[in-house]
């Protein structure tokens, strides 16, 4: 995915609060609101701390082939499976 775009949702969920839903080839991941600051924009990767600092999660931009901003309360978009960066 081009990181023009991945930074786009990136921000967006920060300005508005919302959860950003990552899928990519092998599984699929929800960072919750309060922990967007986890999440940095490298060249080539967005690496996600997770688990107060225990895990650190890295995905390829080039992997990534879908982001949903999502509002707190609203229906998740789509089916999926994975796991969810939150409280631990």
């Amino acid at each position: 995915m081009d990181r023009k775009l991945v930074e786009e949702a990136l921000e967006q969920a920060r300005r508005e609060k919302a959860n950003l839903a990552i899928w990519d080839r092998r599984d699929t991941f929800t960072v919750e609101s309060e922990h967007l600051d986890d999440v940095e924009l490298g060249d080539g990767h967005l690496r996600v701390r997770m688990q107060d600092g225990r895990a650190t999660v890295y995905l390829q931009l080039d992997e990534i082939y879908k982001l949903a901003v999502e509002q707190e309360g609203a229906r998740p978009v789509g089916i999926r499976a994975g796991f969810s960066v939150g409280r631990s």
